[in-house]
């Protein structure tokens, strides 16, 4: 009776180790999406290079905002696409490099604010999102893969 019990827990313990993996993996863009982020960050360098080309007498405001959200996009899909060899390891890692990119940025954010106060209201300029989100993808994806390969 007690080896068919701990048998049972075992079964328990492997299926609930097989459903965590299953989970994490749920929530993460599959690896071929890293590729798909260069290929968008080409597409927004190709843009930036197009807003600054004066022959083409092209509208600037359209293709330089338009190259900094590609590129914002190709950072989500590089920062949330899983690794090909995906460990446990690396989602408790991914959790710690979030919740400290997080506070990076926020604290950023504050510091940036809290100096543009001096200013007159004619000359602040304040963070947009974008340099936000930038700020955070940026920091997040060196935190991970420092740890990762530390």
């Amino acid at each position: 009776m007690l080896e068919g019990t701990g048998q049972r827990w075992s079964v328990l313990f492997f299926l609930k180790l097989y459903f965590m993996r299953f989970e994490t993996e749920k929530h993460l863009l599959p690896p071929y999406f890293k590729i798909i982020s260069f290929a968008i960050t080409a597409l927004a360098l190709i843009s930036a290079i197009i807003s600054f080309n004066e022959k083409l007498n092209l509208d600037p405001n359209i293709f330089l905002p338009l190259g900094k959200y590609l590129f914002l996009l190709a950072l989500v899909f590089f920062s949330f696409s899983r690794e090909k060899n995906e460990e446990k390891i690396f989602n408790q890692l991914r959790l710690k490099c979030l919740i400290s990119a997080i506070i990076f940025a926020n604290i950023f954010f504050l510091f940036n604010t809290f100096m543009e106060l001096p200013e007159s209201v004619e000359h602040r300029e304040f963070m947009s999102a974008f340099e936000v989100l930038l700020i955070f993808h940026i920091y997040y994806l060196v935190s991970f893969y420092y740890y990762k390969n530390k």
